[in-house]
């Protein structure tokens, strides 16, 4: 197989490898299959995908098949994600430019060694690179239904969490009630009419006959909780997609570390399959002297 046919492989490769990087996001971020099988996909997925970039960008020395077929693997992305026409042309443009440069980097990086050690030639460009997708998996997870959801639906506080966080302020509370009574008596005992319309009119929390006094604490929380975050709901969905970028780039120290071995092993079987090949070349170094 000549050279140029092994590289239109190897951007095949990126192609597929990108196809089901995007596919398995879909699946998990819009499908809600959050189980640990769909989450070993993913993990497999994208690290064949970093596995198949690292390859791509050390041995195809040909630009426009390197970097179309990076493209169409970017083109597949709004196949399964097309909802936000602005937002996502531009991540992905960055992941492009990342793509770019990393590849840049590697290259450059493999020339100037001698005896080539793939850790460092990878560890040039993998990182920048490795960022990039994580911003793109972030902005899938921000826009995903679950998030937008979040960002209109309520908040509810379950009780036994309410309950743990008043527990040291039980007695206090129960020292302003009259005696005898607590905050397990019945609501009639603790408020008067007057009071309990008041929380109707201005606050639309209805008193039950047969709500006590610890219920009626848990709907005013629930309201203050509620009425404070409601203007601020909307940064919901930003934060914790914030938080998952922070997560990932925290990992991507172990997963860059997993793809350059992997993608070591892997050039050593292509290498016994003929695929790929050592070769020893002179190389003119530019120096200064007296």
């Amino acid at each position: 197989m000549g050279k140029r046919k092994k590289e239109i492989v190897l951007a095949s490769v990126l192609v597929l490898f990108s196809f089901l990087c995007w596919w398995v996001l879909r699946s998990v971020f819009y499908g809600h299959n959050y189980f640990i099988g769909h989450w070993m996909l993913v993990v497999g997925a994208f690290v064949l995908f970093g596995i198949a970039n690292c390859l791509a960008m050390l041995l195809v020395k040909d630009k426009k098949i390197l970097f179309g077929g990076f493209a169409v693997g970017l083109l597949l992305f709004f196949v399964f994600f097309n909802a936000e026409p602005l937002y996502y042309p531009v991540v992905l443009g960055l992941l492009f430019l990342a793509f770019m440069s990393a590849s840049r980097k590697i290259k450059k990086e493999e020339n100037v060694q001698v005896d080539l050690d793939f850790f460092r030639i990878f560890k040039r460009g993998l990182p920048i690179f490795i960022t990039a997708l994580i911003l793109v998996v972030s902005m899938v997870y921000y826009f995903s239904p679950e998030l937008t959801r979040k960002s209109t639906t309520k908040i509810n506080v379950p009780e036994k969490t309410i309950n743990a966080i008043l527990k040291p302020l039980e007695g206090l509370i129960e020292k302003k009630l009259p005696l005898g009574i607590d905050l397990d008596s019945n609501a009639d005992k603790i408020l008067q009419e007057s009071q309990k319309q008041e929380l109707e009119n201005k606050f639309g929390i209805k008193v039950e006959k047969d709500d006590t006094g610890r219920k009626v604490l848990y709907k005013i929380i629930d309201y203050q909780l509620n009425n404070v975050t409601g203007a601020y709901q909307y940064l919901i969905p930003l934060g914790l997609a914030v938080g998952l970028f922070i997560t990932l780039k925290i990992v991507s120290i172990l997963y860059v570390g997993m793809v350059i071995m992997l993608s070591w092993g892997t050039i050593k079987i292509l290498t016994m399959l003929n695929f790929v090949k050592f070769e020893k070349i002179q190389k003119e170094v530019e120096t200064v002297t007296l």
